[in-house]
């Protein structure tokens, strides 16, 4: 959780003209696309938020493109962060030295010292200084625990998505050798293929590696190149004339 002073540094540092504002149960309170120079749109958002009322909870992101999908999406991943409007500890003691309502538990206890003349001001200033120093500390750990969790939950996704990349290789590749091994047996002991797949270094000019080439380059184009090889498979087996003619006709292509 952070201040909105925190969001409208950001805002200026990073150059982002762009917001949306969702309540805790992610319905959108505002939202801002004009593409406006930075200052007028942080004082969009303070706008805003000064409209709120005290301690009000809220999430907002910030965008550097205003780019959007068709359902009106942002195209663009924004960085977010969950805000509370506080109003400062001293501003309270302000509005409220008339009467002293409004301010209960210890800092009650201070507002009547300091009125009663047994605080001096220089201590209440100090003293009220503080309160917002530890206010503001605290509002920063907890935007520092929530920009860890980001990078936590972001770091498990691109985990998960190298792993799904190495699963889908891992796929393709054992589908190729299966399709040599499986498909077209009689490559086995031309190859040198065992048990376990592929196996040996080959070069570029190889045979296998050519037809490795070639099945990488099928599976890509065909979607159903595993079923199309195996009836041509079958063909060269049970009708070896037709194939013969087959493989004459693509020849003279």
């Amino acid at each position: 959780m952070t201040t909105p002073e925190f969001v409208m540094d950001t805002m200026r540092e990073m150059d982002c003209k762009y917001f949306t504002i969702h309540d805790p149960n992610y319905r959108l309170m505002y939202q801002s696309w004009q593409n406006l120079p930075i200052e007028q749109v942080v004082s969009r958002f303070k706008k805003f938020v000064d409209s709120l009322s005290t301690n009000t909870l809220f999430r907002v992101t910030i965008y550097e493109s205003n780019e959007r999908l068709k359902n009106g999406e942002p195209k663009h991943d924004g960085m977010s962060y969950e805000v509370m409007k506080v109003d400062s500890l001293r501003d309270n003691v302000q509005e409220n030295s008339g009467s002293g309502d409004g301010i209960n538990g210890f800092d009650g206890f201070v507002h009547k010292a300091y009125n009663a003349g047994s605080m001096g001001a220089i201590d209440l200033d100090r003293y009220l200084s503080s309160k917002d120093e530890i206010l503001g500390l605290k509002l920063q750990i907890q935007q520092l625990q929530n920009e860890i969790r980001y990078l936590q939950d972001k770091h498990n996704m691109e985990l998960q998505m190298q792993k799904r990349e190495y699963e889908d290789k891992l796929s393709s590749d054992r589908k190729i050798e299966g399709v040599i091994g499986a498909v077209l047996p009689h490559m086995g002991g031309m190859f040198g293929m065992g048990g376990n797949g592929i196996n040996g270094i080959e070069t570029a000019s190889s045979p296998k590696q050519k037809v490795l080439d070639a099945i990488n380059d099928l599976m890509k184009i065909d979607p159903d190149f595993v079923d199309n090889i195996t009836l041509l498979a079958e063909l060269a087996k049970n009708k070896p004339m037709i194939y013969k003619m087959a493989v004459q006709q693509l020849r003279s292509l």
